[in-house]
């Protein structure tokens, strides 16, 4: 008897699993954002197919619906926006999520309609019926976007908007919103405090005469605009985004009225949180990236008509300026305004240029005292009769990061002074090894773009002071620095672990791949310096295939601290064993010894019984091409059977990425404690 009654359970556990594999979007959780604006229904899968069926979604009406798309409807007593997914299941239980601190949704269900056909139902409770016209629906076919508010950014939304690197706060939440869930089959109840899995959606692309212009929701971010050496390819990265499907891998002209400026721009999504926008043109570095007030929205054209188009008829005004200092180096330069301002930065040769599309009055009375305070030679320049250019130089200067703060109204632009260039003093008890094929190599081309920027209808409204007296009133002579005994949380680290993928690097005894072990070390790497509140960039997380050329440009445009390639050896002679330190430019040499000093320590060489191979100079391309201080790091000899096999033991890894770790902190002056 028993055994016929678990067959029976067995058989309809079977059907139902069957039958729940047979939807083609499953439905997974309800995100709501905590800006209390939009909710994310997530899922796997498409809704979208051929199959149509016939139902009736109001159970207060008798009518019946075609499905083959979202169905939405609302309902009243309560008042009630609904949504129906076509062919689609959800995971578990139906749910409740009761909605905290919004001032629009009471709460969200989710559940399963309808088994046959498949239909998934979201049901939003709301507090009043006027808020029934808000709701807008996006889809790519997984993830359904519920938009309820109106498209602007919250007074207490902070985001950066343009970075160097794209350290774009990837897990910040928003404000406010939070649920409790209920799941109906247990009664379990669960505080959920969730967030969108982006910041910004990109769901809509319009022309006007001259320009592009791109909508989403949420905050838009991007990165430094990367240009190709003629300047007929560039391209900017927004970063924690998403793009609607519709839009993806699509190309657009951006129209202008003057036939001999062309351009296109081809959206496409290189990773899960990044939109690549790509220009092809000529003379790309023309083109300016201009930020909506709300945040929402990015408009791409041509300077000339930016100079000479009224982007608002509220004229902003500079309530203040300040300039503050961080105890790790930098310097915050902020802008408060008395309304919300479209905005848009770039980055000219050794020049910073922030420019504010609406702004009427630069309070030059306050500007004078920022200008002191901040010890630079700022320049302010009215560009047209509405927009105000301020003109950083930035020579002596390390960008970060520009902050948006309060709709708008508030703009942080951080820097950090760039430390000085020290000719290391060579000591002649170090060996180096100088690979002489690197001699009498032709300096690299370095064209000046001073003057690539050119202004229409300027006027010089204050230009500060810069003859000899003032250069010395401004630049006293500093004391000389004690070391850093606090620990920085803004140095920036790349890793690179060598080969991956279909590059194995090298094999040692047939089987064991040079790739494996890089990529175990680097991550060791990775876990120890963040712990030091050390930001650490992988240019690769797992097992997969970057070119050099790949390795060399993430780096670039992160604009790290330095950069350490990470290697395992091999030669034809299997006796050969060591340990090397590689660089190639002198500003690496520096941070060679300091890595060296403790990877091949005398502790270490008695230890994992191998030798010292030195610090050499190679031209390998990664570091070689790279813009930071730049080494390459081999870890043993794969070749040979001994130390492959104390390579391949986590204890020799794991004493590798300490002591590789300490030599990078002494470099970066963190504190190892």
């Amino acid at each position: 008897m028993f055994l016929r009654i678990l067959i029976a359970l067995l058989f309809m556990f079977f059907i139902g699993v069957q039958k729940a594999f047979c939807a083609d979007l499953y439905i997974e959780d309800a995100i709501i954002d905590n800006s209390d604006k939009v909710i994310l229904i997530r899922g796997t899968g498409n809704y979208k197919s051929d199959k149509t069926y016939t139902y009736t979604p109001n159970p207060e009406s008798n009518s019946t619906k075609l499905i083959n798309n979202i169905t939405s409807f609302t309902m009243s007593n309560p008042y009630r926006f609904v949504l129906d997914i076509p062919n689609a299941a959800l995971a578990g239980s139906s749910r409740n999520y009761k909605v905290t601190n919004s001032k629009t949704i009471q709460s969200v269900q989710l559940a399963q309609f309808s088994a046959n056909p498949d239909i998934a139902r979201v049901v939003v409770t709301l507090k009043s019926a006027d808020l029934f016209t808000k709701f807008k629906v996006y889809s790519d076919g997984a993830n359904i976007v519920l938009k309820y508010s109106d498209p602007v950014v919250d007074n207490s939304i902070q985001y950066k908007f343009y970075t160097t690197s794209g350290d774009m706060d990837k897990n910040a939440t928003l404000q406010n919103t939070s649920a409790v869930v209920t799941y109906n089959n247990t009664g379990e109840e669960l505080d959920l405090k969730p967030r969108l899995q982006t910041k910004y959606y990109l769901s809509q692309i319009s022309q006007n005469s001259d320009g592009l212009i791109l909508r989403g929701l949420g905050a838009v971010s991007y990165q430094r605009a990367v240009y190709n050496d003629d300047n007929t390819s560039a391209y900017l990265i927004l970063d924690n985004a998403d793009v609607a499907a519709k839009l993806e891998n699509k190309s657009y002209n951006i129209p202008s009225s003057d036939r001999d400026i062309k351009a296109t721009l081809t959206i496409t999504k290189p990773t899960d949180k990044k939109v690549k926008l790509t220009l092809n043109g000529e003379n790309l570095k023309d083109y300016r990236f201009v930020v909506s007030p709300d945040g929402q929205c990015l408009f791409i054209s041509h300077r000339g008509y930016i100079i000479n188009t009224i982007f608002s008829t509220n004229s902003a005004k500079i309530d203040s300026y300040s300039v503050s200092r961080t105890q790790t180096g930098y310097k915050i330069f902020d802008f408060v305004f008395n309304q919300s301002v479209t905005y848009d930065v770039f980055e000219l040769g050794d020049n910073f240029y922030f420019d504010i599309n609406n702004l009427g009055d630069y309070n030059e009375q306050a500007f004078e005292k920022f200008l002191k305070d901040s010890e630079l030679n700022i320049q302010v320049i009215k560009i047209s009769s509405d927009k105000t250019r301020f003109v950083i130089p930035a020579s002596g200067l390390n960008f970060s990061y520009a902050n948006v703060e309060s709709n708008a109204k508030s703009i942080k632009l951080c820097f950090r002074e760039k430390p000085a260039i020290q000719k290391p003093q060579t000591d002649p008890n170090e060996i180096i090894i100088v690979d002489n094929s690197s001699k009498n190599k032709p300096k690299e081309n370095i064209k000046n773009v001073k003057d690539d920027e050119k202004v229409e209808s300027t006027e010089i409204l204050y230009i500060p002071k810069t003859d000899d007296k003032d250069k010395k009133e401004e630049k006293p002579q500093k004391p000389k620095r004690k070391k850093d005994t606090t620990i920085s949380s803004m140095k920036k680290v790349v890793i690179d672990p060598g080969h991956g993928g279909a590059d194995s690097g090298a094999i040692g005894g047939g089987v064991y791949y040079e790739k494996t072990i890089n990529l175990e070390i680097a991550k060791l790497v990775e876990e120890r310096l963040a712990k030091k509140d050390v930001y650490v960039y992988m240019t690769r997380t797992k097992d997969e295939t970057l070119s050099l050329e790949d390795r060399v440009v993430y780096s670039n445009e992160l604009n790290p601290d330095i950069f350490v390639s990470l290697h395992a050896n091999s030669t034809v002679n299997s006796d050969i064993i060591g340990l090397e330190v590689h660089y190639y430019r002198e500003e690496s040499l520096e941070l060679a010894r300091s890595v060296h000093e403790y990877f091949a320590s005398d502790k270490n060489l008695k230890k994992w019984q191998t030798n010292d191979r030195g610090i050499i100079k190679s031209r390998f391309y990664v570091i070689n091409h790279t813009e930071s201080p730049a080494i390459l790091i081999e870890v043993g000899f794969l070749s040979n059977s001994s130390e492959r096999a104390k390579l391949l033991t986590k204890d020799r890894q794991n004493e590798i990425a300490d002591s590789i770790v300490k030599g990078i902190l002494e470099y970066l002056k963190v504190n190892d404690k």
